[in-house]
């Protein structure tokens, strides 16, 4: 998939920065230095906004946003409570919001949280429609699923008609890593043209945020100050971790 400069899905991982600031001011900071930094996305966590209930006040933020990130890609995630974010927010007014982002034009990527939503497939044709690409996502913040509940969660987003399928979760011990990892490789290998973004977060699952080269992962998400999901690695780490493992992996290729 193309998107502006980038070919996602093609060799390393793109690095995506959230910004969780609260203010209109704060917010356009961090995108300037995210971006100054090397991001290559930049996620706008709208749920963090202390005036995410007001359209024209979010329509005038993802205005500056979308100049910021001329060259970089916009992602808009309004995360909700169930689902790990901030802010409360009914069915009916989440979907209002995810098409005026959709219909506004400003963003290149939207996340769609798919099981909170009770036609996720209506919801996904209306944003194509009006011409949005879409991340539909799934969050365990408490565990992680079996392998066979993971692979079926990532299909089942795809089913949904999501252009990329995110999938995160919590591990208490290295063999849900583990897991994690076979079944990011396992759906990348059943279905080569389907982009997918996993992570096992906090601590544990530090290395999926940095293997996604290896297993199938198009996206990782990087901290620069504050992190919006445990385990988010610096970003001049993640770039340089990334850069040892693709430069690795080409001198393998060679032999």
């Amino acid at each position: 998939m193309k998107i502006k400069q980038y070919a996602i899905g093609a060799g390393k991982p793109l690095i995506c920065v959230p910004v969780t600031e609260t203010g209109q001011e704060a917010i356009i900071e961090k995108a300037n230095d995210a971006v100054r930094q090397g991001a290559q996305a930049l996620e706008w966590r709208i749920d963090w906004f202390e005036k995410a209930g007001q359209w024209q006040q979010i329509e005038q933020i993802l205005k500056m946003l979308a100049e910021i990130c001329d060259k970089v890609i916009l992602l808009c995630t309004f995360r909700s409570k169930a689902q790990g974010g901030r802010q409360e927010i009914t069915e009916d007014r989440y979907k209002e919001l995810l098409l005026h982002i959709a219909q506004s034009g400003l963003a290149d990527l939207l996340d769609v949280e798919v099981s909170e939503l009770s036609d996720a497939s209506g919801v996904i044709k209306g944003l194509h429609d009006a011409g949005q690409t879409i991340i539909g996502s799934q969050h365990y913040f408490s565990h992680t699923p079996n392998v066979l509940q993971m692979q079926q969660e990532l299909l089942g987003i795809k089913e949904a008609g999501a252009d990329i399928g995110k999938l995160a979760v919590m591990p208490k011990c290295p063999m849900d890593v583990l897991w994690l990892l076979e079944a990011t490789a396992e759906v990348r290998q059943q279905e080569p043209d389907y982009l997918i973004v996993t992570m096992a977060m906090g601590g544990l699952g530090a290395i999926s945020r940095i293997s996604g080269q290896t297993f199938g992962s198009c996206i990782t998400f990087a901290s620069l100050g504050k992190a919006s999901a445990p385990g988010q690695l610096p970003i001049e780490d993640t770039a340089l971790m990334l850069a040892k493992i693709s430069d690795s992996m080409g001198k393998s290729n060679e032999r």
